[in-house]
């Protein structure tokens, strides 16, 4: 006669892990700041916040203008777009981790970026009479 052996361990117990802030459609200029929202909470620990940009995982410190903030949000500086050079433009998500439980990850955030607005008028010179 064979026995089974069950488990002593307790079932675990549902773990919270979810985004409060996601990062949202943003239309910025070349040259200024665009900064991205991104919180997570847990009842089991702080998670750790990351950046995705066109489904590529940003490091910590990609370059001198993009920063990750104490709260998670993505701060990019001087922002840079010509017509054949667009790092800042493309689709952005955040990414919530917690060690041992998992992740979530936010909603696609599009990022456009505008040139300066420029405004002309006619030359109104001496012409008239």
């Amino acid at each position: 006669m064979g026995f089974t052996q069950m488990s002593s361990d307790p079932p675990r117990a549902f773990i919270e892990l979810r985004l409060v802030l996601e990062p949202q459609d943003v239309v910025t200029v070349r040259g200024g700041v665009l900064q991205l929202d991104c919180e997570a909470r847990s009842d089991q620990g702080v998670p750790l916040i990351s950046w995705k940009k066109d489904g590529v995982l940003l490091s910590a410190v990609v370059d001198d203008r993009r920063q990750q903030l104490s709260n998670g949000s993505l701060l990019v500086q001087n922002v840079v777009h010509s017509r054949h050079h667009r790092p800042d433009e493309g689709s952005y998500q955040c990414l919530a981790t917690l060690e041992g439980v998992g992740a979530v990850i936010s909603r696609t955030a599009r990022v456009i970026v505008s040139g300066p607005l420029v405004i002309s008028r006619p030359d109104l010179g001496s012409d008239c009479d």
